[in-house]
């Protein structure tokens, strides 16, 4: 009787059983069709994130815009606040009755600070700095370092007064340079020198006329010369004449660096021409290279904005290009390094530093190549090649 009771219940589950497989089978088709739709969704997803097509004008506008906004006026600034700084801390050097080594060299960092930045802006010989002058005013250079110490020398044996500014003497008495002569000059120490307190006159005459033209040289870009700039109109006709402007300047700096920093310093041979380094008293040439290849390479990629590497990959969809670029400016890092940033003048002497400067030349060179070839030829851009003369 037990059995039969029970028979029922027992089919009842072994139906059920079958019913759970039939509907295993089709939650497993289920399952198949929600990984296809992911995959697909993921495919979709990746699809979105490849950069849009871009116009030319689009491109030209979004360049011109961040270039001056993103890229030029935060290299100004930049400088700005660091002479800002080396002008306060000369006046509190000045300002001491006993000075000591200490306080030298905290004002040679600073000053090696503001050197740095205005290294960076000085790839800029564009616009206001230029159409006045300013630049040669702020850094009168190729000039030798026997030259400079001449004509300070002469300069501090002079009854100036440097109250009245600088304006009415020659551009190399004026800016950097000079300044760097009287803190670093070991002939003739600022700590030992008789007449500190006239050359303390004299290194903060030099800051006040710094900060005045720059001054004007960032309320012109922050003004109607940057606006013009990034609309096409004033001087320039178009966008894309803008941007070729800007381009002329920046491959006759890449020559600037490889003709008047490495070259010409070298000579023909050994021992080579140590007076024609750049900033030869602060021993600072190579570090200087740094600070122009940094400022060169955020004029191409525009720092974290829109800049001539986004117009390869999404105006002439070249991302290739883009990256073959970085890697020439990778290989002039790595020749940099490998100096390890010695004084020039040592790597002059010897075949192995020699060989080290070569190889910056080298790669500065590789860059310009690739840039004046395919970089021209895709984007349509013409800068002008003139024949560097100097600065």
């Amino acid at each position: 009787m037990t059995i039969n009771k029970n028979k029922p219940l027992l089919l009842a589950t072994l139906m059920a059983l079958a019913t759970c497989t039939l509907s295993a089978c089709g939650g497993g088709e289920s399952t198949t069709k929600t990984n296809t739709n992911t995959k697909q969704d993921q495919k979709e997803t990746e699809v979105n994130t490849t950069p849009e097509k871009m116009t030319t004008e689009q491109g030209y506008e979004k360049l011109t815009i961040n270039l001056v906004e993103g890229v030029i006026v935060p290299l100004y600034d930049q400088l700005y606040a660091s002479n800002v700084t080396l002008s306060s801390e000369t006046e509190a050097f000045c300002s001491k009755t006993s000075r000591t080594q200490n306080d030298i060299e905290r004002l040679q960092a600073t000053w090696k600070k503001t050197s740095y930045a205005w290294q960076q802006a000085r790839t800029l010989k564009l616009g206001p700095i230029a159409d006045t002058f300013h630049y040669s005013r702020i850094q009168f250079w190729p000039l030798s370092s026997q030259k400079l110490a001449s004509d300070v020398e002469t300069l501090l044996n002079e009854n100036h007064d440097f109250s009245q500014g600088l304006s009415d003497l020659k551009h190399q008495l004026q800016g950097l340079p000079a300044y760097e002569y009287v803190l670093f000059n070991s002939d003739v120490t600022l700590l030992g020198a008789q007449d500190i307190v006239k050359r303390c006159e004299y290194l903060q005459a030099i800051t006040a006329n710094i900060e005045g033209l720059l001054s004007q040289d960032i309320a012109s870009w922050k003004g109607e010369y940057g606006a013009a700039f990034k609309s096409g109109s004033g001087s320039f006709s178009s966008k894309e004449a803008a941007l070729e402007k800007l381009l002329t300047i920046w491959f006759e700096y890449l020559e600037i660096i490889k003709d008047n920093k490495v070259n010409e310093p070298m000579s023909m041979q050994a021992p080579g021409k140590a007076e024609l380094l750049e900033n030869a008293y602060s021993q600072t040439s190579l570090i200087n290279i740094k600070a122009n290849v940094e400022a060169l390479e955020l004029l191409y990629t525009g720092g974290d904005g829109f800049g001539f590497d986004d117009y390869l990959k999404q105006v002439n969809q070249r991302e290739d290009l883009d990256t073959q670029i970085r890697l020439h400016f990778k290989a002039i890092y790595e020749a940099l390094q490998a100096t390890k940033f010695k004084p020039a003048e040592q790597l002059l002497v010897n075949d192995q530093g020699r060989a080290q400067l070569n190889a910056i030349g080298s790669a500065i060179t590789n860059l310009r190549s690739v840039m004046d070839s395919d970089f021209v030829q895709v984007t349509g851009l013409n800068p002008g090649f003139n024949t560097n003369d100097g600065d």
